[in-house]
């Protein structure tokens, strides 16, 4: 069971890495926002299926599942917000 929360926390690792390569190599600012798109939801994902296995279906897993959802939803809201922000500063529209 460590073997595998192990392997879960190294990919959420490795995705952090390649968002981080993705947002020096993208050349705009709404391409990079889908790379933190990307990382806020394949990360806290994996996280999420990590505590799940450790823990089982507990007070503390629950937790973390609930403040993902809540993360995740904050999430697509800056990132909406931002992405029209960053359109109107161009003068374009969505």
């Amino acid at each position: 069971m460590s073997v595998a929360i192990g392997i879960l926390l190294a990919l959420a690792v490795a995705v952090t890495w390649l968002a981080a390569f993705a947002l020096w190599r993208l050349p705009r600012a709404l391409d990079r926002l889908h790379a933190l798109a990307f990382l806020n939801v394949a990360a806290s994902g994996l996280v999420t299926v990590a505590a799940f296995l450790a823990d089982g279906i507990s007070g503390r897993s629950l937790k973390i599942l609930v403040m993902m959802g809540v993360f995740l939803v904050w999430a697509a809201v800056l990132s909406h917000v931002s992405g029209r922000a960053v359109l109107m500063r161009e003068g374009r529209s969505a």
